[in-house]
C-alpha cells in the first residue's frame, strides 16, 4: 500500500486578485501557505506528494521543486480533476491525502490520525467547527451519526444543516473512480455517503482557516 499525497493547485484565485503570483504561496507569518499543507502531510509519512498544477504556474512549479514534491501539470477545470489527475496511476488500495494549498489548520498530526481510520472506511475526512456563519456558507458542510460516519456532505449550502465542515481527507484510490465527473471533491463524498460507502468523520481539535478571500488572508495572517 503506498501513501500518497495530492494537492490540487491549478486555481486561479479569482476572489483574491489581483496578485502578483500565485495564491498558494501568499506568505502566512512568514511562510508559503502552501508549506503548512505539505508540513502535515508528510506527517503521515507519504512515500510523495503530487502538486496539480497548470504549466504556466511556474512560481508554484519551482516552489514545489524546490521543496522535494513532485509536479503534475496539467489544465484540469476543476478541484476534483485536479486531484483526480494526480491519483490517476496509484493502485485501488493506494491511499490519497488530499489537501487544499489555500488552508491553514491545526491539529499538525490531521492525516496521521485519518489514515489508520481507513482500515474499516473508503474515505475519512478531518472535520472542524465552522468559526461563522461565513465559512459555513464557503465550506462543505458535514453531516454526522452518532458513531461518527457521514450521513451527507452539504457543498457551500445556503442553509447549512450543521455547524460541521471538513478541511482535509483520506482515501482509497477505488473510491475515487468518480472524481472527475464533479466538480469539488465533496459532491463525491456525499455521493458515496448517501449511498452506503463508509464515509467516516474525525473530529479535530483545533482551527480551520480558508485564505481565499482578503477578510480571510487577513484572519490567518493575524
Amino acid at each position: 500500500m503506498r501513501v500518497v499525497g495530492v494537492i490540487p493547485a491549478a486555481g486561479r484565485a479569482s476572489r483574491l486578485q489581483p496578485l502578483r503570483g500565485s495564491k498558494e504561496l501568499l506568505p502566512v507569518h512568514g511562510r508559503p501557505v502552501l508549506d503548512y499543507l505539505v508540513e502535515r502531510m508528510r506527517l503521515a509519512h507519504p512515500e510523495e506528494i503530487r502538486v496539480v498544477t497548470t504549466p504556466d504556474k511556474r512560481d508554484v512549479i519551482e516552489h514545489a521543486r524546490r521543496a522535494g514534491l513532485a509536479v503534475v501539470e496539467g489544465r484540469p477545470p476543476t478541484a476534483a480533476a485536479s486531484i483526480a489527475l494526480g491519483a490517476q496511476d496509484l493502485a485501488a488500495g493506494d491511499v490519497v491525502l488530499i489537501g487544499f494549498p489555500d488552508t491553514v489548520w491545526d491539529p499538525v498530526d490531521g492525516y496521521a490520525r485519518l489514515v489508520p481510520r481507513l482500515a474499516a472506511a473508503d474515505v475519512v475526512v478531518g472535520i472542524f467547527p465552522a468559526r461563522n456563519g461565513e465559512q459555513v456558507r464557503r465550506s462543505d458542510v458535514v453531516l454526522l451519526d452518532e458513531a461518527g460516519r457521514v450521513l451527507a456532505i452539504e457543498v457551500k449550502p445556503e442553509q447549512a444543516s450543521s455547524r460541521l465542515i471538513w478541511g482535509l481527507a483520506a482515501a482509497r484510490r477505488r473510491a475515487l473512480e468518480d472524481l472527475a465527473r464533479h466538480e469539488h471533491p465533496g459532491h463525491l463524498f456525499d455521493e458515496l455517503a448517501r449511498g452506503g460507502a463508509t464515509v467516516v468523520g474525525v473530529e479535530l481539535p483545533g482551527f480551520f482557516i480558508d485564505i481565499g478571500t482578503p477578510e480571510a488572508l487577513e484572519a490567518a495572517q493575524s
